[in-house]
């Protein structure tokens, strides 16, 4: 339905690659040349399987990119002539028009060319001669204008030459040598360059080209040429277009017994979405050859390609082992389906005609069968990215692979396959490998001379894994210094990076994101003319940034989040085609000006945010070269006035100008602007004065828009219907809400109106907007009664003065600081089943805690402290799994994945202060029930919630004894039991609870000894005061403590110690391993020097030298304290 497909895309003029294929695009009438504007950098369009009959789209293109370098427009209902317009696309390197019904000739036009490579015009209605490609003669190329005829045209000249009695050729018998097996192998042809066509068979994207650079698995074509020489591929096969040329009737006709095996693996599969609907035995479904997914050879008839990837529509059930019964299989593509974590079946390892194998993204697990290492002649294989299921020990099978080019083992477990590196190195022919997130092991590099690496290899990608060291960087450079993509981000790499790395001349993409790297960038970096995406954002980077106008053809630079400083180089302002731009979290201190900008008329993304040193200085009236969509300059001296250039910028998308020192009205025509925007944020300024109606602006869909913290005032505005995400708070509005309490209609999601002069009741507001998830009131004047909300997630209430009981149903529940009356619901543990906060402090409920509690599984924050609750605390806590274990957010859907940690927060009394948890409310366990009038015993199951981090119970009426398996509570962090009616001793276990920061046992009637613990004694006396009955350190002394100083306890009537209690040491073991140790070593010296002359002789010499040094030494020393004696007497 979407019939303004075309100008649509023909705004996006800096779109570079174009695929829609397989959308079942409309054809529309082809609009005026003048009225849009087209990508003119657009070198990649692929229209394939729609149903375009019209063949303007062809040449519309044509006209606004002449360097389009990929067209498929393949099987689509393309009507009349190829236009001669194609030959003025002389960057063109693959051309597919492959079924389509078009007619006449070949354009001669098409010989001006010279990079083409694939050319696909297989089953259309195309005749005339192929004598566009005059200029190689060769033995296989036959055809006016050249000398040599075709074996058809002899037919021709006499129809009774290899005839039958019908003076028809016979088929069986004599078919012309020439139409045969040999001659779809290989067909010369000529043109501007020396070029090879071969006729194969025709298949929508075989070997996709290689698209531009991204941290997406690349899958590139592995028949690229190793040669210097062009290769051409001359899709001309089919024989639908044969019969044109040289005069064939014969078309593909599906084998009757690989229908039948097809059919039977069918049976297998659980297909809900019909994508196998084409598959049948009905009359019109036999042609398997015309099912979707599958192709034929046009010669033998049999099945060589079965392509059956699906990315929105996955197949499920099992592969059936029938697939061996297509024994001419080389395409296999299976990615993207759903397996259910099976097995990849060993009998694929028996398809040994395989040349392309395609398993990714299909959910399969467990080991890498070894049997794939009988695939000899593949080329591609894929095997990545299944759900981290697939694991491999041992890589020694990929070394049989030798024709191997492409290999994808993305996130595949290989921690253990310690010979990975060997295994690689031995395939020569590689040319792209994708590691990625696979856990590699850090393995020591092998000699050189050992292994023959691939010198072919032009894409590595080592993402995600655990390398420390840059020797895995050389080893590969060593081997390939045609690498064009390098990722070796988040790994462990360490020190600084390599100078070597400036030598690799053909290098376009280089990704070191979040190592550990220190030191300054290489100056070779910058002289790398052919690098055009370079990120080295989230490391330890420092210095200044070196100079870049040599690496021109850049167009996305990341150095974020490093620890650069100094000023930020002008030469960026000469990178022409930089079109991201990313410098945030430095330490840069520079002055921004115009010049850093002049030349930047591509760039569109900006980033400079959080370099508190950098600051603007643009004229008034600067006229920016950039059209940007994403400006970032949040933490950076953008005030103190509105910066007027953004007026220019008319594409903005989003704006992050919080905090940046901004003293200023909010200008009229930046709402002007908002029709494109999708994310505002201005908060933390001090913006004035009042907001207009906002109803009409930010056209787009679930904007997010946050103001707070400024100075905003009067009535709060009408807000956008269509916003997701708004926060006003920490602002000036006041009065009633009623503008927003009727809305209808609307897309809020998350609404944060808190810390503002708001008041008012909201009995009837917000009935109306169920897609409503977070609110938030806090700290306003808001009273009466509050509306009952079912469709809410979140609600903060706090200090307001709402008053009546909770009628609504939430996850995540505040209610603070209000005047909330009556029981707690007992349906309460039965409803709220995804409740993770609960707190009802400082309101008047009374009655007791309803057991239902117990039933909330997530709960990690209950605070019911400062109300008039009674009774006994439930034994049934236990059952809070959330506060025994760590807590999967999953079970919360997307509300908490997405946005619980981004936008939830609790205001949590620990320790006896309030604080705001934000990012790290997930980590918070805490119960807290003090300020009660609770009875009973502490139930001993509460001591099973191993994860818990603060409790506090004081303030009650509680007695009994304290649990003895307290000490279970490894996790505690914060402990108040004070105030209450607890007898007996403190538990030995207390003394384990080593992570206790805050400790209070205060005022009870606990007695005994406190345990004796260093990290005890630490708390103070104030955690143990009040209990008369208690002694030990850091109170007074037990009664007995004083005798261990008695130098008389344990000892006889003299006060010794008796020979019973002395130190067991000194025993007859003692005595006796003294002895012999004296022997061993007195004849171990003596010995010797009795039985060897030469020691003996040796031995003596040394000590009658050492000996005669000594006298030396004492006789000087004596004759120098004479005279110092005697001068000191003279004195």
């Amino acid at each position: 339905m979407a019939t303004s497909w075309l100008q649509t895309v023909t705004k996006l003029n800096h779109l570079k690659v174009l695929g829609l294929y397989e959308c079942g695009l409309p054809t529309v009438l082809p609009p005026s040349p003048s009225t849009f504007n087209a990508s003119n950098s657009l070198y990649e369009l692929d229209l394939w399987g729609n149903d375009l009959s019209s063949s303007f789209i062809f040449p519309w293109f044509v006209n606004f990119s002449s360097g389009l370098s990929y067209i498929d427009l393949g099987f689509n209902k393309l009507q009349g002539s190829i236009p001669d317009a194609i030959g003025n696309l002389l960057s063109l390197s693959y051309l597919s028009l492959g079924k389509n019904q078009l007619e006449g000739e070949i354009p001669i036009s098409l010989r001006n060319i010279s990079r083409l490579s694939v050319l696909d015009l297989c089953d259309n209605q195309l005749d005339g001669e192929i004598s566009i490609f005059l200029g190689n003669e060769t033995p296989d190329l036959c055809g006016v204008p050249l000398n040599k005829t075709c074996p058809g045209d002899e037919i021709a000249e006499d129809p009774k030459i290899n005839c039958n009695a019908n003076g028809m050729k016979d088929l069986k018998k004599e078919e012309d040598k020439l139409i045969s097996d040999g001659f779809y192998i290989s067909m010369a042809v000529g043109g501007p360059s020396s070029v090879f066509a071969a006729i194969v068979s025709s298949t929508h994207h075989p070997f996709p080209p290689p698209p531009p650079p991204s941290n997406s698995t690349v899958f590139l074509p592995p028949f690229n040429s190793t040669s210097n020489s062009q290769v051409v591929v001359l899709l001309l096969s089919l024989r639908a277009n044969c019969e044109h040329f040289i005069g064939t009737k014969d078309s593909i006709s599906c084998l009757k017994k690989e229908r039948e095996v097809l059919l039977k693996f069918k049976d297998e599969l659980i297909d809900e979405y019909g994508q196998l609907s084409s598959w049948g035995n009905q009359k019109d479904k036999k042609e398997c050859c015309k099912w979707r997914g599958v192709l034929c050879d046009n010669l033998t008839n049999h099945i060589i390609q079965l392509d059956l990837h699906n990315a929105s529509a996955p197949l499920r059930g099992n592969i059936s082992v029938w697939l061996l019964e297509i024994q001419h299989l080389k395409y296999l593509d299976l990615s993207f389906n759903d397996f259910n974590y099976s097995r990849i079946p060993q009998f694929i390892g028996s398809l040994g005609r395989l040349e392309y194998l395609d398993l990714s993204n299909s959910y399969f697990s467990g080991e890498i069968p070894h049997h794939l290492g009988n695939l000899s002649e593949l080329q591609f294989l894929g095997l990545g990215t299944n759900s981290n299921a697939l694991t491999s020990t041992n890589l020694d099978w990929l070394s049989r692979i030798h024709s191997l080019r492409y290999l994808n083992l993305r996130h595949v477990n290989l921690t253990m396959a310690t010979n990975w590196l060997q295994t690689i190195s031995k395939l020569i022919q590689l040319k792209v490998l994708d590691l990625s997130e696979c856990d590699l092991p850090m393995v020591p590099p092998p000699l050189s001379s050992t292994f023959n690496a691939s010198n072919s290899l032009y894409h590595l990608d080592l993402f995600g894994n655990e390398f420390s060291s840059f020797w895995i960087f050389h080893w590969f450079v060593n081997f390939s210094s045609g690498l064009s993509y390098i990722d070796l981000g988040l790994n462990k790499l360490q020190g600084s990076i390599p100078d070597a790395i400036g030598n690799l001349l053909s290098l376009s993409y280089l990704s070191l994101i979040e190592n550990q790297l220190e030191g300054e960038i290489p100056v070779s970096l910058g002289n790398m003319s052919s690098l055009s995406y370079l990120d080295l954002s989230s490391n330890q980077l420092i210095g200044i940034v070196p100079h870049l106008a040599l690496s021109s053809s850049l167009t996305h630079l990341s150095l974020d989040h490093n620890m650069f400083n100094g000023t930020v180089t002008q030469s960026i302002g000469s990178l022409s085609k930089l079109e991201y731009l990313n410098l945030g979290s430095n330490h840069f201190e520079d002055i921004i000006t115009e010049s850093h900008f002049f030349n930047l008329s591509q760039l569109e993304l900006l980033d400079l945010s959080y370099n508190p040193g950098i600051s603007f200085n643009f004229s008034l009236g600067w006229n920016p070269p950039f059209h940007l969509t994403d400006v970032l300059l949040a933490g950076c001296k953008v005030g103190p006035y509105f910066p007027t250039w953004l007026r220019t910028q008319t594409t903005l998308y989003k704006l992050d100008i919080s905090n940046a020192g901004i003293l200023d009205t909010f200008p009229d025509w930046l709402w002007e602007l908002s029709s494109n925007l999708y994310d505002l944020n201005v908060s933390h300024n001090n913006f004035h004065g009042v907001l207009s109606d906002l109803s009409s602006k930010f056209s787009t869909n679930f904007p997010i828009i946050d103001l707070s913290f400024n100075h905003f005032s009067g009535s709060l505005p009408i807000l956008p219907p269509t916003a997701v995400v708004l926060v006003l708070s920490s602002n000036k509005f006041s009065g009633p809400i009623t503008n927003i309490c009727n809305e209808t209609n609307c897309s809020w999601y998350y609404l944060d109106l808190s810390n503002n002069l708001l008041s008012g009741q909201l009995l009837d507001c917000f009935a109306n907007l169920s897609n409503l998830k977070f609110l938030k009131l806090v700290h306003n004047n808001f009273f009466g009664k509050f509306p009952s909300l079912n469709y809410l997630s979140s609600l903060h209430l706090q200090n307001n003065s709402f008053t009546g009981e909770i009628l609504t149903s939430l996850a995540f529940i505040d209610l603070s600081r209000n005047k909330l009356t009556g029981k707690i619901p007992t349906w309460v543990g039965d409803t709220f089943t995804r409740l993770v906060v609960l707190s009802l402090r400082s309101n008047e409920f009374f009655g007791g805690i309803p057991s239902n509690l117990c039933h909330l599984a997530h709960l990690q924050v209950l605070d019911f402290s400062l109300n008039k609750i009674s009774g006994a605390i439930p034994k049934c806590l236990n059952n809070l799994t959330a506060m025994i274990q760590e807590v999967d957010y999953e079970p919360y859907g997307s509300l908490f994945t997405s946005v619980f940690q981004v936008f939830e927060s609790a205001n949590v009394i620990w320790k006896r202060n309030e604080y705001e948890y934000l990012n790290t409310l997930q980590l918070v366990k805490l119960i807290d029930l003090s300020s009660n009038n609770l009875v009973g015993d502490v139930p001993a199951e509460i001591t099973s919630l191993v994860m818990l981090v603060g409790l506090n119970l004081s303030r009650n009426n509680l007695s009994g004894i304290l649990p003895t398996k307290i000490g279970q509570l490894r996790s505690l962090d914060f402990l108040d039991l004070s105030r209450n009616h607890f007898s007996g001793g403190i538990p030995a276990g207390v003394s384990q609870l080593d992570q206790l920061g805050v400790l209070d046992l205060s005022y009870n009637n606990l007695s005994g000894k406190i345990p004796q613990n260093i990290h005890l004694r630490t708390l103070g006396a104030s955690a143990f005061e009040g209990n008369p009955y208690l002694c030990g350190l850091p109170l007074k002394a037990c009664p007995g403590d004083e005798i261990v100083q008695d130098p008389k306890r344990n000892g006889n009537a003299n006060g010794m110690k008796d020979p019973e209690e002395e130190d067991k040491l000194i025993s007859d073991g003692f005595y006796i391993t003294m002895a012999v140790g004296f022997v061993l070593g007195f004849w171990g010296v003596c010995g010797t020097l009795a039985f060897n002359d030469s020691w003996r002789i040796a031995f003596f010499k040394l000590w009658n030298s050492s000996m005669d040094w000594l006298y030396i030494k004492l006789a000087i020393n004596k004759i120098q304290l004479k005279k110092a004696f005697h001068k000191f007497v003279k004195f």
